[in-house]
């Protein structure tokens, strides 16, 4: 993104890295339903809990803690190509 969007348009290396991660951002939540239509075909059973067990906070913890860690590893997995590009 920087040698090509940033050289365009004079962008600094951490903006094109800022873009490039909102970009990865919308990816990611455009994505959401594709992936979940495809997890639920695993046949996963479903969590169970109540809509009361869904509001207790350890709940609500570990949903924010899912969702960040998700990010992290599709940040991860989005890093493999610079194990590819030559220095």
């Amino acid at each position: 993104i920087d040698n090509s969007i940033g050289v365009t348009f004079g962008l600094s290396t951490l903006t094109a890295a800022g873009f490039g991660q909102c970009f990865s951002d919308v990816a990611g939540n455009l994505s959401g339903g594709t992936v979940d239509a495809a997890v639920s075909r695993l046949n996963i059973p479903k969590h169970g809990l109540s809509q009361a067990q869904l509001g207790l906070k350890s709940a609500r913890i570990y949903h924010t803690a899912g969702g960040c860690v998700g990010v992290v590893i599709g940040c991860l997995l989005g890093m493999c190509s610079l194990f590819f590009m030559d220095t």
